[in-house]
């Protein structure tokens, strides 16, 4: 018999539907797997830090206020640089005050030759009155003079040396080896010792700040039950507001006495050495406190964790590279990273989704996660 002979026409058709039913095979073939970023679960302690706001102040902030009215006739320094004690800072034009003590000396020369008077006449009538050579009555005005023009003597060297103290007003020093700030005052001003016009400037003793910061009552009443437990917080940094990290650790130095009823917050204050001098009075910055260490504490990126109305869940990669979904508890974020308090076990393996859409049951490639530098940067200084 003769094969089957098919029509000319037919041959391409044919070809056409082959080609079309193997394209279609090779659209069904599953796609591969999505790459899953994990990290593996392990313990560590971990250091539990928390930040509080606070400001700066010298270990002696020390106002330079005048005491007497005038023309400022001299200013000798330079602002923010350093000054000694007893440096003379400005001058008050002495004019007036020197008149007064001119004034107050001849008052005093006047009371003594006074009191010359007065003594000299008591001892020429005490011998006579013995003698019974004149009246007793006599005698006695002769003794209340004499300690009339004492008391006068006195009263007059008194107001000599007031003048003399309201004169030294005029040269105002300082009062402590420091650095002298911006002045408020400038040569020719009218200055008076009332109102803020009397505020020339302030010198900051700088070897050591103090820096003030408040703490809710919640935090001050942990602080007190672990001090009775005999632990001390004894890890203080400041975060200065560039977020560089001062390099002198700090100790406190006290707290307030009592809680602020409009903010129920307690100050605190503690101090950090400045050797260099690089921190001055008036700044702010942040506090970061050691409140305690967790010990094999179960730590993973924040990024793995997914938040549900409260509820929190993490995506685990099994043994089959398939995702399956786990509720967990969450504790104390700490950097770019949170404490998984329960849910979570050593060596198992954790997605880190992020915004990729992956089901639960879900097949994925696993691959090592790589933490941004950057962000762990800038987390540490938040």
């Amino acid at each position: 018999m003769n094969a089957l002979k098919l029509p000319k026409f037919l041959l391409p058709l044919i070809l056409v539907l082959t080609t079309f039913i193997s394209c279609k095979k090779e659209q069904k073939q599953a796609p591969p797997p999505i790459q899953a970023p994990f990290v593996v679960v392990k313990t560590e302690d971990v250091p539990i830090y928390k930040d509080f706001a606070g400001q700066t102040f010298g270990d002696l902030d020390i106002e330079l206020i005048a005491r007497v009215d005038g023309i400022l006739t001299g200013v000798y320094f330079k602002e923010g640089q350093k000054v000694k004690k007893g440096q003379l800072l400005y001058t008050i034009d002495p004019l007036e005050y020197e008149t007064k003590v001119e004034q107050a000396r001849g008052q005093v020369a006047v009371a003594q030759s006074s009191l010359v008077n007065a003594n000299e006449e008591l001892k020429r009538i005490r011998p006579l009155a013995d003698m019974n050579a004149v009246s007793k009555r006599e005698l006695d005005a002769a003794v209340a003079k004499d300690k009339a023009a004492r008391s006068n003597y006195a009263s007059m060297q008194a107001s000599l040396k007031n003048q003399e103290i309201e004169r030294s007003y005029c040269n105002i020093k300082s009062p402590i080896d420091g650095v002298i700030g911006l002045s408020n005052a400038r040569l020719g001003d009218y200055i008076t010792k009332i109102g803020n016009a009397s505020r020339l400037n302030m010198v900051s003793k700088l070897e050591k700040v103090r820096v003030q910061f408040t703490v809710s009552e919640s935090d001050f009443l942990k602080y007190q039950k672990s001090t009775k437990q005999g632990e001390k917080i004894t890890d203080l940094q400041l975060i200065l507001s560039d977020g560089s990290i001062h390099p002198q650790k700090g100790t406190l130095n006290f707290s307030d006495t009592k809680i602020d009823p409009t903010t129920g917050t307690v100050t605190i204050e503690a101090q950090f050495p400045n050797p260099d001098g690089t921190l001055r009075s008036g700044q702010f910055g942040k506090v970061r406190v050691l409140i305690r260490t967790a010990k094999n504490a179960i730590v993973i990126p924040q990024k793995a964790v997914t938040e549900i109305q409260g509820l929190f869940q993490v995506s685990i990669i099994d043994d089959k590279n398939t995702i399956q979904n786990r509720m967990v508890e969450v504790g104390q974020k700490t950097g770019v990273d949170w404490i998984i308090t329960k849910g979570l076990k050593p060596n198992e393996k954790v997605a880190i989704i992020g915004n990729q859409f992956i089901q639960p049951g879900s097949t994925v490639a696993p691959v090592p996660y790589v933490a941004d530098k950057k962000q762990i940067a800038s987390s540490q200084n938040d």
